[in-house]
């Protein structure tokens, strides 16, 4: 559910810059299923991937510098923590761990 969330939010911001849905549609996919693929024909750990694909001063550094100034990386670990917590608590175990 978080990449479909992603996904979405993507999309959205394709059609807000003017492509079509189906584009957008079409460019995100393309581009987590790229993604995705590169990462398990590798052994290379996540952030040199990351790094490798980010051009000093471009589009993906732009968008990058926006995303960790969201705290994109906050969010995301909370998310999982509160996932995590829930599914203690759906199993009767203590929930009260992690940040």
């Amino acid at each position: 559910a978080y990449i479909f969330l992603l996904m979405e939010a993507m999309i959205d911001a394709g059609v807000h810059m003017g492509f079509s849905r189906e584009t957008a549609t079409i460019l995100v996919e393309e581009t987590l299923l790229g993604s995705a693929m590169y990462a398990m024909a590798t052994d290379q750990h996540h952030a040199i991937l990351k790094n490798s694909v980010t051009s000093p001063a471009g589009t993906t550094a732009s968008a990058m510098y926006e995303l960790e100034r969201g705290r994109f990386r906050t969010v995301v670990q909370d998310a999982i923590w509160a996932c995590y917590r829930r599914s203690l608590e759906m199993g009767g175990g203590n929930s009260n761990i992690g940040p």
